[in-house]
C-alpha cells in the first residue's frame, strides 16, 4: 500500500478516523499525509473586513487539527506530513489526494458541521478512483 491520506477537521469523529489512519499506515509501513481544508466557501482570505477575525480563528484550528494527529503519532513507526489549505473542502481534498499519491483517503462519518463534513466524505467517496475509508461513529 501507497501513502494514506486523512482528511481531518478536529472534531471527535476526526480524532477516531485518525486513530484509524495511524493504525493503517503503522500495518502497511506507509506515509500518512494529514489535510485540513479552511474552506473558503465560509472563510475567505482574510482582508479588513468583519469576516477576517473568523477566518484567522478557521485558519488556527486548521492548524491545529493537523498538529493533533501528529502529535497523536507520536511514538509510533510511522511518517507524518500535514497541510492546512483555502479551497472547497472536497476539491482540495482529492487534489492533495493526487499530490501525494494516495492509495486511501480517511475521513470521519461527520465533522464539526455535521451536515457538512458528511457531505464532504460522501463526496470524495464517490469521486474518488481508490479506496476511501469513512470511519463511522461507535453505536
Amino acid at each position: 500500500m501507497g501513502s494514506i491520506l486523512l482528511a481531518t477537521d478536529g472534531s471527535e469523529y476526526a480524532r477516531k478516523a485518525a486513530d484509524r489512519a495511524i493504525d493503517l499506515a503503522e500495518e502497511h509501513e506507509s506515509p500518512l499525509h494529514v489535510i485540513c481544508v479552511v474552506d473558503r466557501q465560509k472563510f475567505d482570505d482574510p482582508a479588513l473586513s468583519s469576516a477576517e477575525l473568523a477566518t484567522i480563528y478557521a485558519e488556527d484550528h486548521a492548524v491545529v487539527s493537523v498538529n493533533e494527529v501528529t502529535q497523536m503519532a507520536d511514538g509510533r513507526d510511522i511518517v507524518v506530513e500535514g497541510e492546512t489549505r483555502h479551497g472547497v473542502p472536497h476539491e482540495t481534498i482529492l487534489e492533495y489526494a493526487d499530490e501525494v499519491d494516495a492509495d486511501v483517503i480517511v475521513v470521519g462519518e461527520h465533522g464539526d458541521h455535521e451536515e457538512h463534513f458528511s457531505g464532504v466524505g460522501k463526496k470524495v467517496a464517490s469521486t474518488y478512483d481508490r479506496d476511501v475509508v469513512v470511519v463511522t461513529a461507535e453505536p
